[in-house]
Formats: C-alpha cells, sequence, structure tokens
C-alpha cells in the first residue's frame, strides 16, 4: 500500500512531466485521472465531541497513525482505530467496489470520481456492513491534496482490544464510521493501483480474458487474511507486493513477489497470502478464474 506521500509525490512527478513539455496542448477534461486514497476508521461517538458529516482537514497526514493523531486532537474523535486503507487510480467516472471482511461479515464501499479538473475531485460514496448502509453521500468536492473526513452510522463492523493469555487480543464492537479520502490528480496515463492492476479475468493458465463492453467483472473479495508469522522479536519494515490468481473455489495459486525490500523475507509472507480465502471473482454473474494483488504492510499488524 503506498502512502499518502507516495500518492502527492506520484502526482507531483507527474505534474513535473506535464510541465516540462512547456506549451503543449491543455489536457482535455477526460485526460485526468485521480489516485485516491480511502482510510476507513472506527470511533466511539457516544464519547466524541460533535462534529459535521463531512469535514475538510487542513493537514494530510502521511500515515494512519498521524492522521489518528490529528484527528483526535482537532476534532475530539475518541477511541480512533485503522481498520482498512486502501490506495487506487481511477477515471473519471470509473466506479470501484471494494469488499473487506470484518468480523465475519462483509464490509463494502463503492467509490466513483465524477468529475475530475486539475484542482479538484468530486465524488459519490456509499459504505454498508452486513447489507446496512452506514454512509451515502453524492457529489462531495475535495481540492487536489486535500483531504476530507466524513461521519458514519454505527455498525458492527469494530473491535475492541484487550490483552490476553496470548497477547493482544479482540473482539467484535458496535462503533460508528468514520472515513478519510485524499485525492491526487494526475494524468490519466500516470495512474497506479488501478482496477485492472489489482485484479483482472484470466482463464485457467493465468492467461488474459479480454472483456467487451457489454461483460460485467467483479473482482474477488478477501473473506479471511492469514496473519504474518515472523520469529519472536523479528522487526521486519515496509511492504510487499504479491499477486496470485484467485480460483473459482476462492483460493490463491500461482503466487509470486512484485516488490519486496528483503527477499529473505518473501517465504513467510507468501506463506501467509497463501492461505488467503476469497469470494471468486465473477464475470457475467458466473465465478471465474481473476489476478488478485495485495500489498501486505509489514512493520505493522493488517488493519483486519
Amino acid at each position: 500500500m503506498k502512502t499518502k506521500v507516495e500518492q502527492v509525490c506520484a502526482a507531483l512527478f507527474a505534474c513535473c512531466l506535464l510541465a516540462a513539455t512547456g506549451n503543449a496542448q491543455l489536457l482535455k477534461q477526460n485526460d485526468y485521472g485521480v489516485g485516491v486514497t480511502v482510510a476507513i476508521y472506527q470511533f466511539d461517538d457516544a464519547r466524541s465531541k460533535q462534529f459535521t458529516q463531512v469535514n475538510a482537514l487542513k493537514v494530510t497526514a502521511s500515515t494512519p497513525e498521524e492522521e489518528i493523531e490529528y484527528i483526535t486532537r482537532n476534532f475530539g474523535a475518541e477511541d480512533l482505530k485503522a481498520r482498512h486503507v486502501r490506495t487506487l487510480g481511477l477515471r473519471e467516472g470509473e466506479a470501484f467496489t471494494d469488499s473487506q471482511p470484518m468480523n465475519e461479515k462483509q464490509f463494502v464501499f463503492v467509490i466513483t470520481p465524477r468529475l475530475i479538473t486539475k484542482t479538484d475531485v468530486t465524488f459519490d460514496f456509499i459504505a454498508r456492513y452486513d447489507n446496512q448502509t452506514l454512509l451515502e453521500l453524492k457529489s462531495v468536492t475535495a481540492s487536489n491534496y486535500e483531504t476530507v473526513m466524513m461521519r458514519g452510522g454505527r455498525g458492527g463492523f469494530a473491535v475492541r482490544e484487550f490483552k490476553g493469555p496470548e497477547g493482544m487480543e479482540t473482539v467484535p464492537e458496535t462503533r460508528a464510521l468514520l472515513i478519510t479520502i485524499t485525492p491526487a490528480v494526475q494524468t490519466a496515463r500516470s495512474l497506479q493501483n488501478k482496477p485492472s492492476d489489482i485484479s483482472r479475468p484470466t482463464d485457467q493458465f493465468g492467461s488474459r480474458v479480454e472483456l467487451s463492453e457489454s461483460d460485467t467483472f467483479i473482482i474477488p473479495a478477501v473473506i479471511n487474511r492469514a496473519p504474518l508469522k515472523f520469529p519472536p522479536g523479528a522487526a521486519p519494515k515496509g511492504s510487499i507486493t504479491l499477486q496470485g490468481i484467485v480460483t473459482p473455489e476462492g483460493r490463491i495459486t500461482n503466487v509470486r513477489v512484485l516488490d519486496t525490500p528483503d527477499s529473505a523475507l518473501n517465504p513467510k509472507v507468501i506463506e501467509a497470502f497463501r492461505q488467503y480465502r476469497f469470494n471468486p471473482a465473477k464475470l457475467n454473474g458466473r465465478p471465474t478464474y481473476a489476478t488478485f494483488r495485495e500489498t501486505i504492510i509489514l512493520s505493522k499488524p493488517d488493519f483486519q
């Protein structure tokens, strides 16, 4: 997962390339895309100060931990915890659906950039948990590199941490939803983490399946992530990006490492990735083979 700082740097680099062409023609509206980071949080709304549903933050943080500290200090959101972070590259009008298991049920969000200009992005956003809508907003506008915070309803997607006999453990809990979205406007051709990068349909041998305009493809959804297991005292840093093929039965095969800070870490991460279980991809309503890319953060526990 790329941090917000990395997203900003990528956007700045794209802008520098554009400036280097000097007097080149102005980009058409549909030549813009957006690199957007969506962060999912839980918080205790009963103990928190009251704040409006949509707020523009004055600071764009580089990590969830920094964002938690800023929101807690400036908005009085109590017991704020990160649950999931996703970084995407989307074109105007391109909807993306992300599904993540939380407390054995699915948390789903849909984000659609409706209008992208060189200065801002207007998007629609929906979040549901266990088929209950926790947040639904239309035509929310965020300036380039600006973080927008959105408050949602209560749901059973949250967890409470406590110290058990085997260390820190969690139990399900009902909490309110908090979402932050940070867009970085880019040229469409420079987008990273596009939906087709995360997942695309294949045949059983991994060969690409071309889609027609009439086809409907839904990417795989993780329903169980296996924990990483390193030796006691190990403190690996950075992240590893892997890719595999999810079968129609929801298992992952043909795993390969795309990016790693240390090849010695690869076997343990591959072992965990092979234990993931999925709701398989669907092509026109039928389960199908599909690629799936995952970036696993090593320096802190998974947000699930």
